[in-house]
């Protein structure tokens, strides 16, 4: 369809308004010429209705009525043709007072332009209105095609949504990461459906939002192959969406399951990488020096790190939800399964406090009980692993589901203890020896009484969580009570082993 004034715009027709109602310009179906006094039901709306009025000359009265007819009819306007020859030689007062009253629009049709002109030339503009919105339709088309190609093809088809349509724009991963968007208040306008979001993900691509208004209408799509969503698209418009507008949303949909398959392949190598990464750095089977080069590489952060250890999650889209909540207050989330009943997350870079944040969600999925160890490096991971462990330990046999090491096995009582300083210079003197056989010939007596001390002096437990044999556990524990020249079984030296432990486990700094 076109508007009225675009009607007003040829020349060759000459038509002016006489009165116009207040809003936009109306639209025009199609233009037709009739002298009917009631040809509303044949009208299907939207017309510019054309007319001599010879119809209503003997009684100018019935202008009214035909107004109010026309109106019901969602005529748009009406063209009355005036002349020296005609029925009316001016436009009649009372068919204005009548249009105004029931807001209908009023055309004059000068005496030289056929009304049978005027229908052509409507003809003719809505036939290059339609023309128009193909050949954009293609051209929009073309530049969407191209901007998948670029390199920076998510980005690139936003931008030409947005630039061309004024569409506000975000695209989404399969954890609810902004991979590109139009505007920065483009994802201030979804966070109201961000929890609705949450909950679509468990179904795949079987799902969309749409939701429209006079002034602003929204469209969430989910992207990707196979049945298997690797992204979300949401646009804002702000009007009501054309049939065209829509059709191009599906191609971008579809053009961005494309790139978003691509990316979620890669994306799920790197996933898998970084959990055989932290799997190996706990199994001491690669290098600090590896996982730093490898977290560089991908500009990681590894400064600030927490580890939890929770139940294990058996459910991988439980396990994908839990990560997509965290990553709302952590930059990162690396996940390992280490077997057993338990599973091990490394959250980096936590924005907030963490377990206030942690404790509903680790409820909510039924994951507890949980530990989360003190915030460290990347270069502590041996220590926040037995602390995140030990914590889980405590929490179940508190019946709770989580625990932060500061609250567990005694841990803020000993950090009163005099300084960071001091209590690691007390450790170092009690382990000293241990240290020095470790360093000398590769051992790991320390690991084994970190073990040792953390399950209580349980030399089962002790075996089971290093996977050795218990008469090993025994010969271990022979040698450290040899170095030591301390008996492990009195309670006195087995606390202050205890204590060494922790304290060589906790944070250089003070709180």
């Amino acid at each position: 369809m076109i508007h009225l004034h675009d009607v007003f715009q040829i020349p060759e027709l000459g038509l002016t308004p006489v009165y116009s109602p207040p809003g936009a310009s109306p639209l025009i179906r199609w233009a037709h010429v009739t002298e009917l006094l009631d040809p509303s039901p044949w009208l299907l709306g939207n017309e510019l209705l054309l007319t001599t009025g010879i119809s209503l000359v003997e009684d100018p009265n019935e202008w009214d009525a035909y107004c109010k007819r026309l109106k019901d009819a969602d005529v748009s306007a009406i063209g009355l043709s005036t002349g020296q020859s005609l029925p009316h030689r001016s436009v009649p007062e009372q068919l204005t007072a009548a249009a105004e009253r029931h807001e209908v629009a009023l055309v004059h049709v000068p005496h030289d332009t056929l009304m049978q002109s005027v229908v052509q030339e409507v003809s003719n503009a809505l036939n290059k209105a339609q023309n128009q919105d193909l050949m954009r339709s293609l051209s929009l088309q073309r530049q969407l095609s191209e901007a998948a190609s670029s390199p920076e093809g998510l980005q690139r088809i936003v931008n030409v949504l947005s630039q061309v349509l004024n569409f506000q724009v975000v695209v989404l991963d399969d954890r609810l990461r902004s991979l590109a968007r139009s505007d920065a208040d483009a994802e201030s306008r979804i966070e109201p459906i961000r929890d609705q979001l949450k909950s679509r993900l468990r179904d795949g691509l079987r799902w969309s939002i749409s939701e429209g208004g006079a002034h602003e209408s929204l469209v969430v799509l989910p992207l990707g192959t196979a049945g298997r969503l690797s992204g979300i698209l949401t646009v804002v418009a702000h009007n009501q969406l054309a049939v065209h507008d829509r059709a191009t949303i599906g191609l971008v949909a579809s053009l961005l399951g494309i790139l978003l398959e691509r990316r979620y392949a890669s994306q799920n190598h790197q996933r898998m990488i970084e959990s055989q990464l932290l799997d190996h750095l706990i199994t001491k089977r690669k290098t600090l020096v590896e996982a730093h080069r490898y977290f560089a590489e991908v500009q990681i952060d590894v400064t600030r790190t927490h580890v939890l250890c929770t139940s294990a999650i058996e459910d991988r889209i439980v396990c994908d939800s839990f990560i997509i909540e965290v990553l709302e207050f952590c930059d990162e989330v690396l996940v390992t399964d280490m077997g057993g009943d338990e599973r091990l997350f490394l959250l980096i870079g936590a924005h907030e406090s963490l377990a206030q944040r942690l404790e509903p969600l680790i409820v909510s999925t039924g994951i507890g009980p949980a530990g989360l160890s003190e915030q460290r490096k990347l270069d502590d991971l041996h220590e926040s692993v037995a602390q995140a462990r030990f914590v889980r330990s405590v929490a179940e046999s508190r019946d709770v589901s989580l625990l932060e090491r500061i609250d567990a096995g005694g841990y803020r009582a000993l950090m009163m203890l005099s300084t960071a300083e001091v209590r690691h210079q007390f450790a170092d003197a009690v382990l000293a020896p241990i240290d020095a056989v470790d360093s000398a010939t590769g051992s790991d007596l320390f690991a084994t009484i970190q073990v040792y001390v953390s399950s209580l002096g349980n030399h089962a437990a002790t075996a089971d969580a290093l996977g050795v044999h218990r008469h090993t556990v025994r010969a271990r524990l022979a040698r450290v009570t040899q170095l030591l020249g301390r008996d492990l079984t009195r309670p006195e030296n087995f606390l202050e082993l205890w204590m060494a432990v922790e304290f060589r486990t906790s944070s250089r700094d003070d709180a």
